[in-house]
Formats: structure tokens, C-alpha cells, sequence
């Protein structure tokens, strides 16, 4: 089973056959009908009216389930799109080609999308060079994680890594989850923090200093012969965002945070349209043609050992 056939069971279909999920959109659909003026599509209103341009928070199943339909399929092509593009000059040399485990840490994994780049993407190498891949997803809402196992335990789905993927979703709300993570790396393995448009959400200003001790904390305790961190997005912010404010903070040392990477690309994404026919008659939402846009991403090496003396970047634990 592909990604596209999944998507349909895991998102599409309960936002028509569950009725409680059902009864929330129906909520917005009649909403958006009575002012579909202002709207060029239902699609268009989602995103804009109730999703915030992905700035809403996901606080039930319907909205992540809403989420996931609109920004699922572009985000799952930017994320491709840069595992394909730094394939020979990062992934291959630093994760691909060592003899030993990768530990990823997805930031604000939502319902999996950059591991399920990464699955898709590994399609094209031999199995037995498909990473042996420790996958840790954290995001505030539950329901963006229930999607994500969703994706994990999917026939055919949870094989993509081979016999040695393990995904795990500790509970962030605990403000000493990290205490409970199990990540051991092998002499010789690395530690990847992924932040894949994760600096622009809404409240992360707030979150800086917790995840610049997350970095410091998971890094030590991993001891990973290279740790780096990866973030994508539509830019990278100004000299006033949380992601310069995020690098800036973890900087102990000015060698502490090496530039691997550091571009802006154009590439296509895929979105769907016709939930509201979807949810009114039953038929499949379709792929739109593919539309151009702009993405940024960096690739930082972390140098962990700077962080054996330093305190914590808060005075509470994460």
C-alpha cells in the first residue's frame, strides 16, 4: 500500500464516516455556504478561515484530520524535495554510509510527514541500505500523533525502514518526558533534530528555550559521533524570528553550530481539492496540478561537547 492509499483510509475517510468528525466539518461546510463569496473553494476556506494557514492549533481530531488533508501532501514533497537534493552532500555521507544507527528527533512531527519522506524516498535504494532508523515524533497534540501511528501501523507502511524502524511519541506535555526517552547511539551513529516548518507555528516564540535545552540535554545523553540539526521552511526567518533566536541560544561556543547546508530552492508540490464533494457526495478529492514554490532549508552540525558544562536554557526542566 502507497502513501496515496493510506492517505484516503487514515485522513480522508473519517472526516465523511465518522460521524462525530463528520458533524464538526458539516459545522464548517455550512458555515463556509453561507459566506462562499469570500471563498474561491471549501478547500480555500479551510485553510484560510479555519486553519490559519496552518497557524491553528490541532485541538481535536477533525482539525487535525483537516490539517493533514491540506498540508500533508506539499509538505510531504518539500521534505522529499530536500532528502533528494542534499542526498550526496549530507544523507549519504553522514547518515546513510555509517556503519551504525541514526537516532531522529522529529520536532513538531504532526501526522509524520518528514518520516514518511524519508520512507518514500528510501523506496529507491536497496533494502539492505535503508537506515536502521530510531525515530522519536513530538508534537503538543495528541491527535496529530494518533494520525502519525495511524501511518506507522498501516500494512505495508511500518516495513518502508526495513526490519529496524522504531517510532515513538513520548508524551511532551510532561515537563520531564525527555528523562523517560531511551535513545541510546552507536559508536559511530548520529543524531538528527528535524524541525521541518516547525519555527513558524504559532506559540513557538514561547518554546525557544525549551527546545534549546531539549538539544542540549538529548545530545549529551545520546553522545552520537555527529549530531545536526535540520530545518525547512518557506524562509528562515529574520534576525527578530524564533528560529535565529532558537540557533543563537545554542550557540555556547562560536564553533558550536556548524553550516553544512544553507539553501533556497524551488521545487513542486502536490495539494488535493474537492473535500466539499467529498463530504456532500462522496467523491474522492483529486490531485491538483503540481504548483511551483520557493523553499528554504538548513543543515547545522552540532557540536555537543560544548554543552558538557553548560546549564540548562530555562530555569524549569523541559
Amino acid at each position: 500500500m502507497g502513501f496515496q492509499e493510506a492517505f484516503r483510509d487514515i485522513v480522508l475517510k473519517p472526516l465523511r464516516e465518522d460521524e462525530e468528525i463528520k458533524q464538526e466539518v458539516t459545522q464548517y461546510l455550512i458555515a463556509y455556504q453561507q459566506s462562499r463569496t469570500e471563498f474561491s473553494s471549501f478547500d480555500h476556506y479551510i485553510r484560510r478561515k479555519i486553519l490559519g494557514y496552518a497557524r491553528t492549533p490541532c485541538e481535536t481530531q477533525a482539525l487535525a484530520l483537516l490539517y493533514s488533508y491540506t498540508y500533508m501532501p506539499m509538505h510531504l514533497d518539500g521534505n522529499k524535495k530536500v532528502i533528494e537534493r542534499e542526498y550526496q552532500t549530507f544523507f549519504k555521507p553522514y547518515i546513510y554510509q555509517k556503519p551504525a544507527n541514526v537516532w531522529m528527533i522529529d520536532v513538531g512531527c504532526g501526522p509524520m510527514t518528514a518520516c514518511l519522506a524519508l520512507a518514500d524516498f528510501q523506496h529507491s535504494l536497496p533494502a539492505k541500505k535503508r537506515l536502521d532508523l530510531d525515530y522519536l515524533g513530538c508534537d503538543i497534540h495528541s491527535f496529530m500523533t494518533d494520525i502519525a501511528l495511524s501511518f506507522h501501523r498501516k500494512k505495508n507502511q511500518n516495513d518502508l525502514f526495513g526490519e529496524h524502524f522504531r517510532g515513538r511519541y513520548p508524551d511532551i506535555k510532561n515537563p520531564s518526558w525527555w528523562e523517560q526517552v531511551d535513545g541510546p547511539v552507536k559508536a559511530g551513529g548520529a543524531l538528527v533534530f528535524y524541525f521541518s516548518y516547525f519555527w513558524e507555528q504559532g506559540g513557538v516564540t514561547e518554546e525557544v528555550g525549551k527546545w534549546v535545552d531539549c538539544v542540549k540535554r538529548l545530545s549529551l545523553q545520546a553522545r552520537a559521533e555527529n549530531t545536526f540539526l535540520v530545518y525547512l521552511n518557506r524562509d528562515l526567518g529574520d534576525s527578530s524570528s524564533a528560529y535565529t533566536e532558537f540557533k543563537q541560544r545554542l550557540r555556547e561556543r562560536p564553533n558550536t553550530l556548524e553550516v553544512i547546508s544553507s539553501e533556497k530552492c524551488n521545487h513542486k508540490y502536490q495539494s488535493w481539492s474537492g473535500l466539499e464533494e467529498w463530504m456532500t457526495q462522496g467523491i474522492l478529492p483529486q490531485a491538483r496540478p503540481k504548483k511551483k514554490t520557493d523553499l528554504q532549508y538548513e543543515i547545522l552540525r552540532v557540536e555537543w561537547k560544548h554543552y558538557e558544562d553548560a546549564g540548562t536554557d530555562t530555569n524549569t526542566p523541559l
